[in-house]
C-alpha cells in the first residue's frame, strides 16, 4: 500500500510539473462542457446577428434589393455600411465548409421559442437552404476551447507556473459558463475576436521573448491587428499594436531600425482597412469602417433619457413621435431609438443611410460640447458596467456569488496596479496594460451609450492576464528585495 501511494504521488508530481500533460488535461476538461453544449444546447439568434448575416450574403454574391429600413426589424437587408467584414467572412468559410446545407427545420423552430420572435420567410429561406447555424455554434465550440489552450501558453510564458497556467486557463474560459453556455451559442463577433486577440498577444510575447525578429512574424502580427479591426471596429487600436510594439523596442534599443519591418507592419492594415472604406465609399457614398458611430455617439443621450440636448428640430420630434408607440424604447431607456427611428429620418431629412449616421455624428458633437455633464456620466456608467464581471448565464447563477469578488479583481486589480506603479512592470506587461487602458477608453467614449457589459467580453482574458502577470512581478520583486535586504 505504501509502495503504491508513492507511486501515485510521483505519478501526480511528473504530471504537475509536465507541461505537456497538463496542457493535455486543460484541453480534456475545457472540450466536456463543450461536447455537452453541441448535443443539448442550440445557436442563439440576436438582432445584430441578422445584420452579420446580411453582410455574409451581400460578400457571396447574394441578390439582396436594397430596401427601406424596417423600423420593427432593424436592418433587414443590405445593411449598407453598418457591420464590417471579417465576420461575415468567416460564417462564409464555415457554411461553404459544412457537410450539410442549412439548419434543420427543428433547430430553427427551437431558435425562435428561445429567442421569442419569429424569423420572417425571406431571412429563412437562406437559413433553411445555406446557411447551417449549427456548424457555426460548433466552431465557436472550438474557438473556444482553442482560446482555452492559447490563454494556458500565454500564462505559461509570462509565469513560468505550470499550475497558474492551467487553473487560469480553466477558469477564466475553459469552465466559464459565459463561454461554453453563452456567447460560444451567440451569432455574434464575440468568440471570434477574443480567439484572434489571443493570437495576437501570445505572438507578440514570443516576439518580445525572442532574441531574433523574422519579418514573416511581423506581417502576420499586423494582419492579425487589421482583421481584429475589420471584426469589431472597437478595437481599431489592434491595427496598430504591432507597430507600437515594434517601436517602443526601438525606443528602448531592444532592437534595430530595419525599413522592410515598418512596411511589414504597417501595409497589411492600411490595406485591410483602405480597402474596405473605399467599397465603402463606392458603394455608399461613406468613406468609413462603419455606419455606426454617429447612432452609438446618440446612444449617451437616448441611454439617459435625454432628447431635449439634441439641437436639429426633426431629429427631436422624430424620437417623440417614435417612443411611446415602440415597446422597447418606451421603457426605462431609449438607448436604441436612433435606430429604429432612422428609416423616418431618411424621409424627413432626404438623406440615405449613410449620410444619416454623419449628421448624427455632428447632432451628437454639439451636444457634447452643450452638455458635457450628462455625456461624463454616461462614460462613467459605461465604465462601471465594462468593468464588472459579467453575470453568468441561467442555470449557473448561484456560482456567480462566488464568481463575481474573483472575477471583479481578475478584471481591475493589473489595470490598477498598472495605473498606480508603471514602471514596475516587463515591458510587455506595459504594452498589454496601455492597449487595455486605451481600447477600454475608446470603447465607452464611443460606444458607452449601447452595450458596454457586452463589449468587456472579449477584454476580460487579457484584463485577467494583465492582472495574474502583474501581481506575480510584484509578487517576485518583494522577494527578491528581501533577499538582497
Amino acid at each position: 500500500m505504501v509502495i503504491k501511494q508513492q507511486i501515485k504521488s510521483s505519478l501526480v508530481r511528473q504530471a504537475a510539473h509536465n507541461p505537456k500533460i497538463l496542457l493535455a488535461l486543460v484541453i480534456l476538461l475545457a472540450s466536456l462542457p463543450r461536447i455537452y453544449a453541441i448535443f443539448q444546447r442550440i445557436p442563439h439568434l440576436m438582432p445584430d446577428s441578422f445584420s452579420y448575416l446580411n453582410l455574409a450574403r451581400i460578400l457571396r454574391g447574394e441578390q439582396i434589393s436594397h430596401l427601406s429600413l424596417n423600423s420593427n426589424i432593424i436592418l433587414q437587408r443590405d445593411i449598407q455600411g453598418w457591420r464590417t467584414p471579417v465576420y461575415p467572412i468567416f460564417l462564409n468559410i464555415v457554411f461553404f465548409l459544412s457537410p450539410k446545407k442549412g439548419t434543420e427545420k427543428v433547430i430553427l423552430q427551437r431558435i425562435q421559442r428561445h429567442g421569442g420572435f419569429k424569423i420572417d420567410a425571406w431571412h429563412l429561406k437562406f437559413l433553411r437552404e445555406k446557411e447551417n447555424l449549427k456548424s457555426v455554434q460548433i466552431v465557436q465550440h472550438s474557438l473556444g476551447l482553442l482560446s482555452t489552450i492559447l490563454l494556458f501558453r500565454l500564462l505559461l510564458n509570462l509565469t513560468g507556473n505550470l499550475l497558474i497556467a492551467f487553473a487560469g486557463a480553466l477558469l477564466i474560459i475553459g469552465w466559464n459558463p459565459n463561454w461554453f453556455w453563452k456567447y460560444e451559442l451567440l451569432v455574434l463577433t464575440e468568440i471570434l475576436t477574443t480567439t484572434l486577440l489571443l493570437i495576437l498577444f501570445l505572438g507578440l510575447c514570443k516576439l518580445e521573448q525572442s532574441r531574433k525578429i523574422h519579418s514573416y512574424s511581423l506581417w502576420w502580427l499586423s494582419l492579425l491587428g487589421g482583421l481584429l479591426a475589420l471584426i469589431r471596429p472597437q478595437f481599431i487600436l489592434a491595427a496598430g499594436l504591432p507597430f507600437g510594439w515594434w517601436l517602443y523596442k526601438f525606443i528602448r534599443k531592444t532592437t534595430v531600425f530595419k525599413w522592410h519591418s515598418v512596411v511589414a507592419l504597417l501595409l497589411p492594415p492600411l490595406i485591410l482597412l483602405g480597402g474596405w472604406i473605399v467599397r465603402n465609399g463606392v458603394r455608399y457614398g461613406f468613406w468609413g469602417i462603419s455606419t455606426t458611430t454617429g447612432f452609438l455617439l446618440c446612444m449617451h443621450f437616448t441611454a439617459m433619457q435625454n432628447i431635449d440636448v439634441f439641437g436639429d428640430k426633426i431629429l427631436k420630434q422624430t424620437l417623440y413621435e417614435h417612443i411611446p408607440k415602440c415597446s422597447v424604447c418606451s421603457e426605462k431607456s431609449y438607448r436604441t431609438a436612433t435606430v429604429h427611428i432612422a428609416p423616418d429620418l431618411m424621409l424627413r431629412w432626404k438623406l440615405p443611410f449613410s449620410a444619416i449616421s454623419r449628421k448624427l455624428e455632428k447632432e451628437a458633437f454639439k451636444a457634447i460640447i452643450h452638455y458635457p455633464d450628462i455625456f461624463i456620466k454616461s462614460i462613467i456608467k459605461a465604465t462601471i458596467a465594462f468593468l464588472e464581471p459579467l453575470p453568468f448565464p441561467a442555470g449557473f447563477a448561484p456560482f456567480f456569488v462566488i464568481w463575481f469578488p474573483l472575477g471583479l479583481l481578475l478584471k481591475i486589480g493589473g489595470l490598477a496596479l498598472f495605473l498606480l506603479m508603471p514602471r514596475k512592470f516587463s515591458p510587455f506587461i506595459q504594452t498589454l496594460a496601455t492597449f487595455s487602458v486605451a481600447t477600454i477608453l475608446l470603447t465607452v467614449i464611443v460606444a458607452g451609450g449601447a452595450e458596454p457589459a457586452r463589449y468587456s467580453f472579449a477584454m476580460e482574458p487579457l484584463l485577467a492576464l494583465l492582472t495574474i502577470t502583474a501581481a506575480q512581478d510584484l509578487y517576485l520583486g518583494f522577494l527578491e528585495g528581501r533577499k538582497k535586504k
